[in-house]
């Protein structure tokens, strides 16, 4: 990100701006709640090495260590304990490797470049936010990432040309209109965008910042089929 960093050195934009990064869904950058976020996304399951994980590795703790419980207790055919993966309950977080190196997750073909944007964490003028994922899978060009790069530009310079003084990315978005968002930015909409978190509404109406009106109840009823 080198490229970024002397991009950004001589520009006056109209509120801070946090721009951080993950190299997985375990969110240790934070990226959950950054203006900008670059998160570095599997798309494969995780390779098993049969041969070394026994040596290496405690079997229970990689087993325990999966939030989706697709990982479980197998054997080798020479007899060797072993680990297996249900691919389709994996959600490709990494966790397993951060626990067993022998349960490797890179892919040249299957790792990408999630973009979020609209997170922050400060309470000024607008609650906390979530990041949106804003661009699904950017190529893993590594060591410029060029592609990335560019579309945090492309970013940051609507954003910069559009926004009031002291307004956050997420609450220039919101002003806006998501919509308006993908288009100054230039970045095209696809299904992989929708938000379609069932759960989101429970969050929401345990929030300080939620007020519970009609119009909340006839969205619970719609979502939750609450009578």
């Amino acid at each position: 990100m080198d490229e970024l960093f002397d991009y950004f050195q001589g520009m006056t934009l109209p509120a801070q701006v946090r721009v951080s990064m993950a190299c997985c869904l375990n969110m240790c950058g934070a990226v959950h709640c950054s203006d900008i976020a670059l998160l570095g996304y599997h798309r494969k399951p995780p390779i098993v090495d049969s041969e070394v994980l026994e040596k290496v590795c405690e079997i229970p703790l990689v087993i325990a260590a999966c939030p989706t419980a697709a990982i479980s207790p197998s054997k080798t055919d020479d007899g060797k304990k072993t680990v297996k993966i249900k691919g389709e309950r994996c959600m490709f977080c990494g966790n397993c490797y951060t626990m067993c190196m022998a349960l490797p997750l890179s892919d040249k073909e299957g790792d990408c470049v999630t973009v979020l944007a609209g997170g922050k964490i400060s309470n000024r003028i607008s609650p906390p936010k979530f990041s949106k994922v804003v661009i699904p899978a950017l190529p893993n060009n590594f060591p410029r990432f060029p592609e990335v790069c560019e579309s945090v530009k492309k970013i940051i310079e609507a954003y910069a040309a559009d926004a009031n003084k002291y307004e956050r990315v997420g609450d220039w978005a919101e002003r806006i209109g998501w919509e308006k968002f993908f288009e100054k930015c230039d970045i095209p909409f696809t299904e992989h965008l929708l938000d379609d978190y069932r759960l989101q509404y429970d969050t929401y109406r345990t929030s300080t910042q939620f007020k519970f009106t009609e119009a909340a109840w006839d969205v619970s009823r719609a979502i939750g089929g609450i009578e």
